[in-house]
This record gives C-alpha cells, sequence and structure tokens, in this order.
C-alpha cells in the first residue's frame, strides 16, 4: 500500500473527538482515501468488506443496530470488529451503545 495519513491528522483536521484515549492516534494510519458506511455488514453481510476504509457509523446504521437483539448486536460488532479497520467514526450518539456493547462482551 502507499503512504498513508496518520489518524491524529484526520481527527485535527476535522475536529473529530477520540473516544479510546487508550489508543495511539499517532501510531495509526489510513491508506485509503474512501470512507465505507457498513449497512450491508451491519446486517451481517461480509463478502467483499473493504475494511481499509474508516468505517462510519451515522444515525441510519445506529438505527438500525437499535431494532437488534442485544445479543445480535453484539456478535455483528464483534464480526466487524475482526477486520482490520482503520477507524471507525461514529455520529450522534452510537458509539455509547457500541462502547457498552463490546464492554459488556469482554466481561
Amino acid at each position: 500500500m502507499g503512504r498513508g495519513i496518520k489518524l491524529s491528522e484526520i481527527a485535527e483536521r476535522m475536529d473529530l473527538k477520540n473516544l479510546t484515549p487508550e489508543l495511539d492516534l499517532t501510531e495509526k494510519e489510513v491508506h485509503v482515501p474512501d470512507v465505507n458506511r457498513p449497512a450491508l455488514q451491519l446486517a451481517g453481510f461480509f463478502d467483499h468488506f473493504d475494511s481499509n476504509r474508516v468505517q462510519i457509523i451515522g444515525n441510519v446504521e445506529y438505527t438500525y443496530m437499535q431494532t437488534l437483539t442485544e445479543e445480535r448486536r453484539v456478535y455483528i460488532y464483534e464480526m466487524l470488529l475482526k477486520h482490520p479497520i482503520p477507524c471507525m467514526v461514529f455520529c450522534r450518539g452510537a458509539f455509547q451503545q457500541f462502547y457498552h456493547d463490546a464492554e459488556h462482551n469482554r466481561q
């Protein structure tokens, strides 16, 4: 892959907040300039998933995930995070539910 851009630079340029401060954004890079809204992946379809892209969880994805049982939501997040995603951008409060499910699953 070609030269990438550090996540710390993307976060600074776009005024994004790192909600996982335990991760050092200066050590991660994005090498693909495109983004992905993982609607099909959230429905469980991972064939042809381009995990090298920044993943964006917006209102539509968040609202869909709220229709799932907690067990299914955790399973889908597990499947999503098995891929080498450079970063995920959460909009409109979606991160809190994702983080809750991830923490709950870790225990």
